[in-house]
């Protein structure tokens, strides 16, 4: 018992050696984005931005909420209500080149894992439900530039390429069907950071 006790302590006290400079050559930072998917509906993201060098890794949970009630007067059994939820989680990893003493732009790429449900219903058809979830990863390249206030505050701007694979089901009343399929679509990204 007092061996092993004695291993921890010796094991603890190199990790902390060997662990004190790495973690004084990083800057760690928090962030926070708007994103914009393919044109269309965007989300928010929050980050923890670590640099390396020229070197950043960025961990990544971005949300999307939306809800609609369409109403036509003219034709009201047309009303219909719409939910959407989109949540993802992702890491980039991004090689930083300075352009100019404020200036970076940084090229590297991003994988993530995307969870998705989406649900229909016309207010006035009974049983007219309809529901639909996937989930799925995704991945590809991104190019961005970030302009430093100072050495603690920075905005940047990115541009991904993603090509996602999802699986899921589709629910429409009684009927079930699965819901697979792969996408490539854009994403931009307006990025506000802080490093301490």
């Amino acid at each position: 018992m007092r061996q092993t006790r004695k291993n921890l302590i010796r094991a603890a006290a190199i990790s902390l050696a060997l662990t004190a400079p790495v973690a004084s050559a990083v800057d760690i930072g928090v962030g926070a984005s708007l994103n914009n998917e393919g044109g269309g509906d965007g989300g928010y993201g929050v980050s923890l931005p670590l640099r390396f060098g020229n070197i950043t890794v960025e961990p990544e949970l971005s949300f999307y909420r939306s809800s609609r009630d369409i109403t036509y007067t003219s034709a009201p059994t047309n009303n219909y209500k719409a939910e959407n939820s989109q949540y993802t989680l992702d890491t980039g990893i991004y090689w930083r080149q300075q352009v100019v003493p404020a200036l970076e732009t940084y090229v590297g790429g991003r994988v993530g894992y995307t969870k998705n449900k989406y649900s229909y219903k016309y207010l006035y058809i009974p049983n007219s439900d309809q529901s639909s979830g996937s989930s799925g990863f995704y991945l590809g390249p991104t190019l961005g530039a970030e302009y430093f206030f100072d050495k603690h505050f920075s905005l940047g701007l990115d541009v991904s390429l993603l090509y996602e694979s999802t699986s899921g089901e589709s629910v429409s009343g009684s009927n079930v069907s699965n819901q697979d399929g792969n996408n490539l679509y854009y994403q931009t990204r307006a990025r506000l950071r802080f490093y301490f």
